[in-house]
């Protein structure tokens, strides 16, 4: 019975980890997302977002960026600031 116990801890203690890892991986709104590590919809400080950043600030590492700001490594930015290495660029500025 013990073993059983100290099994069943162990996964729930697993999906927890991997629940709450999902959690911080896409965040919608906030005022600081630094915890967010795959993209950002409606937040501030997102310099973590590795994927995309819609409507949010602080997008130093998002690959898209929509409507955001700071985007200073994004390879495509519409209708976003400071996009310094974006290949395609609609509505942005900073583009090469």
């Amino acid at each position: 019975m013990v073993w059983v116990c100290k099994s069943s801890l162990l996964v729930i203690s697993v999906v927890l980890m991997f629940v709450c890892h999902e959690c911080y991986g896409q965040c919608t709104g906030g005022s600081d997302c630094q915890s967010c590590t795959v993209s950002c919809t409606d937040c501030q400080n997102c310099p973590n977002a590795r994927t995309a950043c819609t409507g949010s600030s602080n997008c130093i590492n998002a690959l898209t960026c929509t409507d955001s700001h700071d985007c200073h490594n994004a390879e495509t930015c519409t209708r976003s600031t400071n996009c310094y290495k974006a290949k395609t660029c609609t509505d942005s500025t900073g583009c090469p």
